[in-house]
């Protein structure tokens, strides 16, 4: 079994001014902590325990662990530590080097079959320099390599590298001290982290920009209550017929994120039957977020057009924006018109457009 520990509990003093560079929403408007909970999916074949080490009050994740960060990284990885079950095999890795592949995970994992410590290092290409008082001297590079992480240990070896007194850069450091051997295999050069706030530019390395577009029509139901982006319209004297609770504008949501995901349509995979039959259509929504979560795809923006002759909806503006952006978990723009009539009468119904801009995060 291989477990893995992600140490996301820097204040990151360069990048943020110590307000902590993992919840600083400023990757295409997610924070490395939000790329890492939908990243995590795609690693959940290489690791049977996952820990994440972070004091953010907004993880909110069922089946991931959580550590505390400590007042040093050593600290903070031995919170993350004694969280995992006794797994075979412990990764490290760093919550701000999110470009490293699930390709150098595997590498790592499988070079631990052979050697109690493993861990993934570049070749230094720049010239080096050394302050020698008010001068500088070079440094020749050769045999200079650059380590990274996610850094492999066999139990063990991580147990007696957090248990000794000794402090270092990093576990594999300690982990030689003690005489336990250091095997380096081949990083990525992509493999950078986030320090400084011009990093930011990692991002068209991070996301795959996809869109998405979709629609819904439902005729009046006297006899029905009307509910639009998950909010009960309690004035309308009017609902729409559907069988589920009719809600028009969150039916085109989710067609818009099923047409990202390429995984059919509502009527297909949310059918008229014991199972979501009168069910309330946030739990469709809730359903296919889930799935674009398994597949790594976030919400960017949401832009909502609703086609209504009555009733009157301007004052429902705020509260629906409001709901539908909590329930995706992005900015939503609602936009609410009339047909002024184009079609000879006024609509028997209700019809909404949905345009979603997602990102897909890169493997």
């Amino acid at each position: 079994m291989n477990g893995l520990i992600l140490v996301a509990g820097g204040k990151g003093q360069r990048f943020s001014g110590g307000k902590g560079k993992m919840e600083l929403k400023v990757f295409k408007g997610l924070s490395l902590l939000d790329y890492w909970l939908v990243r995590l999916e795609t690693l959940k074949g290489l690791f049977q325990d996952i820990v994440i080490v972070t004091d953010s009050p907004l993880l909110n994740s069922r089946d991931i662990k959580v550590a505390p960060p400590g007042d040093s990284r050593k600290k903070s990885v031995a919170n993350g530590f004694y969280e995992l079950a006794k797994v075979d095999k412990v990764l490290v890795h760093d919550g701000a080097r999110p470009l490293a592949t699930n390709v150098l995970f595997e590498r790592v994992i499988a070079w631990l079959d052979t050697f109690p410590v493993v861990v993934p290092a570049i070749d230094v290409e720049d010239a080096l320099r050394k302050k020698e008082g008010n001068s500088t001297v070079p440094v020749p590079r050769g045999g200079l390599i650059r380590v990274q992480t996610p850094q492999g240990f066999r139990y063990d070896a991580l147990k007696a590298v957090l248990e000794a007194p000794h402090e270092d850069v990093d576990e594999a450091s300690v982990a030689q001290q003690l005489g336990w051997e250091v095997h380096v295999v081949e990083g990525e050069r992509k493999n950078l982290k986030v320090t400084f706030p011009e990093d930011i530019f990692l991002q068209e390395h991070m996301f795959r920009q996809i869109q998405g577009i979709g629609w819904d029509f439902h005729k009046f139901s006297e006899s029905r209550t009307l509910v639009l982006g998950g909010v009960q319209i309690e004035d309308a004297e009017i609902g729409l017929e559907s069988w589920t609770d009719g809600d028009v504008a969150i039916h085109a949501v989710a067609d818009a994120f099923l047409s990202m995901l390429g995984q059919g349509d509502l009527g297909t995979l949310y059918p008229n039957n014991e199972l979501w039959k009168g069910c309330p259509s946030t739990n469709i929504l809730a359903d296919v977020m889930e799935r674009m979560r398994k597949n790594g795809i976030l919400v960017e923006k949401l832009t909502v057009l609703l086609l209504a002759d009555k009733p009157k909806l301007k004052h429902w503006i705020e509260p629906i924006t409001r709901n539908l952006s909590s329930l995706v978990n992005a900015p939503v723009h609602l936009s609410i018109t009339r047909s002024e009539g184009i079609i000879g009468k006024d609509l028997d119904g209700m019809i909404s457009l949905a345009f979603v801009n997602g990102v897909e995060v890169k493997r």
